[in-house]
């Protein structure tokens, strides 16, 4: 096993970034690979016992990742397996004879095949295992020379594989669930419900605390539609398709030893809906059920003692609508780990989402709020065997997120290293150890995320410190000055605050006027205006160029928002480009009024959600918007609600139910509106937001004779998310220079 030196990985981060700086950005430079900002740690993993961090990394930022170890005190990272090396093809894949043409399967695409990932630790910590081409290694953690040990090697993929116990490893194959047992070897098939030609899956695969037996969910799709997303790359074209709609489920229980299946019969379903949540009680009893149903207005959480049983019962612990939509946010489910009749859950059903306690008392339960105020929380978990709950939240700043631990003795919450300011995100904690041991991501505006560890002791005098067990950043880059943003709120028409940053040029003089620029986040339901890192880093640094060359860049957290509780969430129910529409032309007009904003000059671009906004602005809003660019853009719901039903039914209803909700809520149907430019992007591979939807814009642009307004490129790889760098760089090349033609002037 390898180690890298402080000095080579000093070496490298420096070396791979020297010639960049936050004066000299080009989009070439900020889409490049490897990234001016490093490789993020991923898919890491406390160990049970809370003494080491596993996780994937490649120093140099290219693909493939390899596998790390770190001890939770910190230290360098430890290489325990080099994907490259550790790699085998499953299957060797001909290419064409002749030289010239795409090559589809190129290298780019051959080192993400490498990559090493599914990363799982036994209960007892001894041992590891990974997915790497789909197949199951392990790999002896207690032998410091032990190499990993290949374990299945099948013509199809093992899935979602991970420890049942000690020896036992537990994976979906064909769709069914299997446990292979190390010592002696053998397979035994648990599941036999998957059956592709009958539209039926297993998933939602829950073991019981002790491993003797398996909750788990089998999904009648047989009232899905199909959809295609056609594939033009290879020498002849391609036709995959994908199910998706609404479902029936029903749930079974099964040991683990292979032995009997048994239906649990829940009360009936009302309209379309679906289990979101499975969990077992601490003496594995009873199972505790988390299902939406009534179109996704009603929440229940059903606690079912001796499933399958002649004896069964079920009972309710919760049962809550909300005239809109219940919260993704509100899904946490977690049984008390050594009390059978206990169990936590977190709702909204005060306005934001907050900490309950429900304890068994007969055939009900009693509830006990927990948390309250004008806050929420996004993460929680007990701790110190149930003796104390730890959680996440938007408290003090919901810009970013505080770790506090609740003492259920005492009733009282103490902060968890409160003097770290910024985002800490992706929790895990182990409670095996001597003390629970928390791992997270934590960064700020301009520090990428990096893993951090921290003891909760509850009992211990001072203030447990972090440990920062990752540096992945490079060092040029986190030496670069960077355009601090500002954080401000935003007024309202109707009187709300509207979460905002700003980002001005340098030398700002309000006696000019500048171009402006808003960038609008995707998924709707996202938050973008934090003290922290994320997914939008290419837009982070493309907003710095901006303000390089002279624009003031606005980008906003509109309703509909994640982070700002129920109200904020919901306001956009039945109208989509309603009140979040009317946010953009509020901030516009704001930044027009006090950051010296030409109004003839403002410019949006956005993906996905901020793709569809950006149409919006597009078509509704020319006298606020000179040049919008929408990229994977939803421009007619109604496609969506067939690719995606749950996230367009919580919004706008059923679209047979609800037509007008639909079309007003649909950029195509103000098509005729155009008059500004419009730059249209759109993956061609896109399974998520299909390029059904951009296509079917410009043909009706071009029948409304509106060529002279709109530009557009497909890319033929990409899906939804982009993963080539030319790909990046192609599109924000495009963007900056449809800017630059349509607001420098």
């Amino acid at each position: 096993m390898k180690r890298l030196s402080i000095a080579t990985l000093l070496l490298i981060s420096i070396g791979s970034t020297m010639l960049v700086s936050g004066q000299d950005l080009t989009v070439r430079k900020m889409m490049a690979e490897p990234s001016m900002v490093g490789m993020r740690a991923e898919s890491q993993r406390l160990a049970p016992n809370g003494e080491h961090v596993y996780f994937t990394w490649n120093p140099e930022g290219n693909q493939p990742r390899n596998l790390y170890r770190v001890p939770v005190s910190g230290g360098t990272p430890q290489l325990l397996v080099e994907a490259a090396s550790n790699h085998e093809d499953r299957v060797a894949q001909a290419e064409s004879k002749l030289d010239y043409g795409l090559i589809v399967r190129d290298d780019f695409v051959k080192a993400r095949e490498k990559n090493i990932g599914g990363i799982d630790i036994s209960p007892d910590s001894s041992q590891l295992l990974f997915s790497q081409n789909s197949d199951i290694y392990v790999l002896k953690l207690t032998q410091p020379e032990a190499k990993p040990r290949r374990v299945t090697r099948t013509q199809g993929p093992e899935i979602a594989p991970r420890w049942l116990t000690d020896d036992k490893i537990m994976f979906s194959q064909g769709g069914n669930v299997f446990v292979l047992e190390l010592s002696p070897t053998k397979v035994i098939q648990i599941t036999r419900e998957a059956n592709v030609q009958a539209f039926q899956s297993v998933s939602a695969v829950t073991p019981a605390m002790d491993a003797s037996k398996i909750a788990y969910v089998v999904t009648d799709g047989s009232r899905q539609r199909t959809l295609y997303v056609p594939n033009y790359l290879p020498e002849f074209t391609q036709i995959p398709s994908i199910r998706r709609g609404w479902t029936t489920q029903k749930l079974f229980v099964a040991p683990t030893d292979g032995e009997k299946t048994v239906e649990v019969k829940l009360p009936a379903p009302d309209g379309n809906g679906y289990i979101r949540g499975l969990d077992w009680n601490a003496d594995g009893s009873a199972v505790i059920v988390d299902r939406l149903d009534k179109d996704l207005k009603r929440r229940q959480v059903l606690f079912v003692s001796n499933p399958g049983e002649t004896d069964q019962k079920v009972s309710v612990v919760t049962d809550e609508t909300d005239d809109k939509w219940i919260a993704p946010l509100s899904r946490f489910v977690e049984p008390h780990p050594t009390k059978p009749n206990e169990l936590l859950f977190t709702s909204e059903r005060d306005g934001s989402n907050h900490i309950y306690t429900a304890t068994r008392d007969g055939d009900s339960f009693e509830t006990k709020q927990i948390t309250k105020g004008d806050w929420e929380i996004d993460w929680v978990k007990y701790a110190n065997k149930g003796g104390s709950i730890v959680y996440n939240s938007t408290f003090g700043n919901t810009a970013e997120r505080q770790f506090f631990e609740y003492i259920v003795e005492r009733g009282e919450s103490n902060a968890i290293a409160s003097r770290e300011r910024g985002m800490k995100t992706a929790p895990q904690l182990e409670d095996g150890g001597g003390k629970p041991v928390l791992l997270y991501e934590f960064s700020t505006w301009r520090t990428p995320s990096e893993l951090r560890t921290i003891e909760i002791c509850t009992s211990c005098s001072g203030i447990a410190e972090p440990k920062q067990i990752t540096n992945t950043a490079p060092a040029a880059f986190l030496a670069t000055k960077w355009n601090e943003p500002k954080f401000i709120d935003v007024p309202s028409r109707d009187g709300k605050k509207i979460k905002t940053k700003v980002y001005l040029p340098a030398n700002f003089d309000k006696k000019k006027k500048y171009p402006m620029v808003m960038f609008i986040h995707g998924a709707g339901y996202l938050q973008n205006t934090i003290n922290g890192w994320n997914n939008y880093y290419r837009e982070f640094l493309f907003n710095q160029m901006l303000t390089q060359k002279g624009y003031v860049v606005f980008d906003i957290d509109f309703r509909g928002s994640a982070g700002y509780g129920r109200d904020w969430r919901t306001d956009v129910h039945d109208f989509l480009g309603g009140k979040d529409f009317d946010d953009h032309v509020d901030a516009i007009e704001y930044a027009v009024a006090n950051y010296s904003v030409d109004k003839r000059r403002v410019g949006v671009y956005g993906g996905s959600y901020g793709g569809f906004m950006a149409g919006m602005l597009a078509m509704r809003a020319p006298d606020h918007v000179a040049a919008s660019a929408a990229l994977r853009p939803v421009f007619d719901w109604k496609n969506y609600y067939a690719a995606n039903p749950t996230y367009t039914t919580e919004r706008l209803g059923i679209p047979e139910r609800n037509p007008e909700a639909y079309k007003r809520s649909s950029p195509i149907a103000y098509a005729d509106q155009l008059r500004s430019p419009l730059l249209i992007l759109h993956g061609l591979a896109d399974d998520n937001v299909h390029a059904q939807d951009s296509i079917q814009l410009i043909e009706k642009l071009i029948r409304l004779q509106k060529t002279e307004f709109f530009e557009a490129m497909v890319y033929p790889s990409e899906n939804h998310g982009f993963v080539r760098a030319e790909s990046w760089a192609d599109e924000y090349e495009r963007i900056y220079g449809f800017f630059e033609k349509y607001l420098k002037r």
